[in-house]
């Protein structure tokens, strides 16, 4: 996959490019992106975000880097509604399968504006120029589906660029979690890391 910290600081640069910010350059695409990476890099991916998120502000490059962790908004969102202790007990009951089902329910993730899409497009409707970064991906799998919440999001939210961090495989087509495990075919996301790799051969 190529060098890690190197494909971090072609990150920086290009989320500084006017044109990434705008969505432009991309066919009339929306601007989706992921940066696929081996999951035992995940504490090192995690603290790359962090120092973007905090060191890229309008004052420095044009825009704003708001981070969501989709593991923290799904449980954010089951205590709001007091749920966590019902999951325990399907879990023990019923099995991992039927906890899948039920989370994918109450978060009405075969809408277009699940409650994980809402809470996103909520935090980011009054921006003016922001990128998102979505993390937590190996956290809420099998839980959630991350091709599904991509397939959701980019009808909603269609403003703003969008970077998955992937602890994985993408090679613009099929999405392997962990490198391994099949997620499901997505084609409308450009691979970041493959793009660059691409680009050194």
């Amino acid at each position: 996959m190529g060098d890690l910290q190197q494909d971090f600081a072609k990150l920086k640069q290009k989320i500084a490019q006017p044109s990434f910010q705008q969505n432009h350059g991309l066919s009339n695409e929306v601007g989706y992106y992921i940066f696929d990476y081996d999951a035992k890099d995940e504490l090192i991916v995690r603290e790359n975000v962090a120092n973007i998120a905090v060191s890229s502000t309008v004052a420095t490059i044009g825009a704003d880097v708001k981070v969501f962790d989709l593991f923290d908004i799904m449980m954010g969102i089951v205590d709001r509604f007091g749920y966590r202790e019902g999951f325990e007990n399907i879990e023990r009951e019923d099995g991992m399968a039927e906890v899948v089902t039920q989370m994918n329910n109450i978060l009405d993730m075969d809408s277009e504006r699940n409650l994980v899409v809402e809470y996103v497009r909520q935090a980011v409707e009054n921006d003016k120029s922001t990128i998102i970064f979505l993390t937590g991906v190996g956290k809420i799998f099998p839980l959630l589906r991350s091709h599904k919440i991509l397939n959701t999001m980019n009808q909603v939210i269609d403003k703003f660029p969008v970077v998955m961090f992937y602890p994985g495989y993408y090679d613009g087509v099929r999405l392997k979690m962990f490198g391994q495990l099949e997620d499901d075919n997505y084609y409308r996301a450009f691979g970041l890391r493959m793009e660059w790799n691409n680009s050194e051969n």
